[in-house]
């Protein structure tokens, strides 16, 4: 089998579909019983059930109409909003991807507060009559950092991840318990709202042994025992996209277990996954409203394009005509805040999750949302309630930067390790951010730098001086610099890490989620040892800054204050900058390129606040013709997108050595 290759493919596969597939598919009719229940949680006990290709709850038949949103995209301030927003579309359920990664940034801390808050967020959907469905993992995708899998599992590099490994599943196991204590009286069976629970995600298109997909379920199996022992006492499923290997594979069907297809959008679909749906109902995971964008990426006509409404529309209509439960992926899409986003293969997620939803990344609803509540408002036979007032989007007059100071300035007084052979950052127990290699030299140094596997994006300096920049987008030459220097020299290379793969993410690719520059470095063909390595997490931006005079060039911090008499998101225009990242009351807003196509930063209300706010910009370019950034009311595209050299896409394990 071949795995995906580009966004590109798979888009043409979960939306393309839509509009050849609907064609094929055999109208029914209208079914004679209502689509959804009337009844919705009240903090009793209710039952639900999967059975008879329907849904009930206490014995009516029922439709679960969804739409999904995700922890750390969304803040905490935000969701009952949102919740109030899905409601008043016409959806009775919401759907929660958790992220492990989140959940226990430190190996064996699992911790459940401000953006992991799940028991919130449930009660929430209970205090507005919505149902809902929680998607743990372990594995999630979802474009977001690694999948949702933590950071400190790549220190074991001999732990199989996604397998029936003991070390992984004990992990599982500890971190799938710490969930079950904190929603195990919110399930549908104790009286709260939620009804369901996924067991990691698309499994079938994995490749642990052969291509094909995995050669049993052992893995599933394990998963399913686990959560039922942590005190899931609901309906658990699993999901598969179009693409899985095998649809008549009785390999992914576990007893108890309900199996789902992402993307079905037509009787073709549904025949070819039948015999896996058995007798349950049919439930569509993932009902896509556009796609997700890489850097460099074209604008495609999924992306904020009108003419797309009417094939969401047709979708959903299909679905209701044969009442097939599904889920919007998503109906609020939100923002990649920090270095949270994930990456397909090497081709990173940029830090808007827009996803041309139909909510959009500061919280309004759109032509799409009004599409979609208008159907489900006729054919739920409905009035449905008044979506809350739209959220405030402000503008920001010019705020200028005068403030600067050189990123090497801010180094830490003494290195976080020396050792002959650069460590991973992993090793250096760094989730994310960049790390500095640095070398000193005598005698100057004359000759070719060859850098050997640096992960992701490596600037190289001689005595602060940018003279080369290393990326797998630029070609395999970029990691080959020729030096000239006479003198003692000091020699940094600043390894910036832009996102671990989430897609594919299984036991072939875990070997290309470490970052840091992992293969070490030669000078004129001799291996160079003896670094000294400085963690730069930058979660809240640098620990201290001096400004200094002059000009500066590279990577390099700027500052500035700007004063706000009203408050409102508000979308930062990065037009005159180049690459970096940027901190706004010491919020980490994520990463910015000039590669396209989205030039702007989402800030939310809720981290900026009436009168002096504080903005730090990291440039790991030149200084920008014009230091400057306005706040704007819209997010900015950039039609010019500039793709690279080479293919960040691709399936590494499927190219030629």
């Amino acid at each position: 089998m071949k795995y995906l290759h580009s966004l590109h493919w798979l888009k043409k596969i979960s939306l393309g579909c839509v509009f050849f597939g609907l064609a094929l598919s055999q109208a029914s009719a209208e079914p004679a019983s209502p689509l959804v229940t009337s009844i919705v949680p009240d903090g009793k006990p209710h039952k639900f059930e999967a059975r008879d290709h329907q849904f009930w709850i206490d014995g009516q038949s029922t439709m679960l109409i969804s739409g999904e949103m995700h922890f750390g995209r969304v803040q905490p301030e935000d969701w009952d909003t949102r919740i109030k927003q899905a409601k008043a579309m016409g959806l009775n359920t919401i759907s929660f991807y958790l992220f492990w990664n989140m959940v226990e940034p430190k190996e064996g801390e699992p911790t459940f507060t401000g953006m992991t808050d799940i028991r919130r967020v449930i009660k929430l959907c209970q205090d507005n009559g919505m149902w809902c469905i929680l998607r743990p993992g372990p594995y999630c995708c979802a474009e977001i950092e690694y999948g949702g899998i933590p950071y400190w599992t790549l220190k074991y590099p001999d732990v199989k991840i996604r397998t029936a490994d003991p070390q992984w599943l004990a992990w599982c196991q500890r971190y799938i318990d710490a969930v079950a204590k904190q929603v195990q009286d919110l399930q549908v069976t104790h009286g709260g709202p939620l009804l369901m629970v996924q067991l990691d995600n698309e499994y079938g298109i994995t490749d642990p042994q052969k291509p094909g997909g995995p050669q049993n379920n052992d893995y599933l199996v394990a998963l399913h025992k686990i959560f039922t022992e942590a005190g899931f006492d609901i309906q658990q499923f699993v999901c598969n996209p179009t693409q899985a290997p095998d649809w008549t594979d009785p390999t992914y069907r576990i007893p108890g277990v309900m199996t789902c297809r992402n993307g079905l959008s037509n009787d073709s679909m549904y025949r070819v996954s039948a015999d896996a749906i058995g007798d349950y109902p049919v439930f569509v995971p993932e009902v896509y409203p556009a796609w997700f964008l890489g850097w460099g990426d074209g604008i495609t006509k999924e992306y904020h394009d009108k003419s797309q409404i009417p094939a969401l529309v047709n979708w959903t209509t299909y679905l209701l005509d044969h009442k097939y439960s599904f889920n919007y992926y998503v109906f609020f899409g939100g923002t990649n805040y920090g270095f949270d986003n994930g990456s397909l293969f090497f081709d990173s997620v940029q830090t808007s999750y827009d996803y041309s939803a139909p909510i959009d990344e500061a919280g309004r609803t759109t032509e799409k949302y009004n599409a979609l509540r208008a159907l489900l408002s006729q054919r739920l036979n409905t009035k449905l309630p008044d979506p809350p007032a739209e959220p405030s989007v402000i503008e920001i007059p010019t705020i200028s930067f005068t403030e600067k100071e050189p990123l090497l300035s801010t180094l830490p007084t003494s290195p976080t390790k020396i050792a002959d052979q650069p460590i991973s950052m992993e090793n250096l127990d760094q989730d994310y951010g960049f790390v500095d290699y640095r070398k000193k030299f005598d005698s100057g140094l004359t000759g070719t730098l060859e850098l050997k596997n640096a992960m992701d994006y490596a600037i190289v300096m001689v005595n602060g001086k940018v003279v080369g920049k290393a990326f797998r987008g630029y070609g395999p030459d970029s990691s080959k610099i020729s030096l000239d220097e006479n003198g003692a020299v000091t020699l940094d290379i600043l390894v910036y890490n832009l996102g671990r793969i989430s897609v594919v993410t299984d036991i072939r690719h875990q070997q290309f989620a470490a970052k840091g520059l992992l293969g070490g470095a030669t000078f004129n063909g001799k291996e160079l040892t003896g670094w000294s390595m400085y963690s730069l997490p930058y979660a809240s931006g640098p620990d201290h800054f001096e400004a200094v005079k002059g000009d500066v060039t590279g990577p390099a911090f700027y500052h500035s204050m700007f004063t706000l008499d009203k408050l409102g998101g508000t979308f930062l225009d990065l037009s005159n900058w180049s690459f970096g990242v940027v901190w706004v009351n010491g919020h980490n807003l994520g990463r910015f390129w000039d590669r396209g196509p989205v030039r702007s930063l989402y800030v939310p209300q809720s981290w900026l606040k009436q009168g002096q706010n504080d903005i730090v910009v990291l440039e790991l370019h030149d200084a920008p013709a014009k230091a400057e950034i306005t706040g704007g009311t819209k997010l900015l595209m950039d039609t010019a997108a500039k793709p690279f050299t080479v293919k960040l896409s691709a399936d590494p394990v499927q190219i030629p050595k």
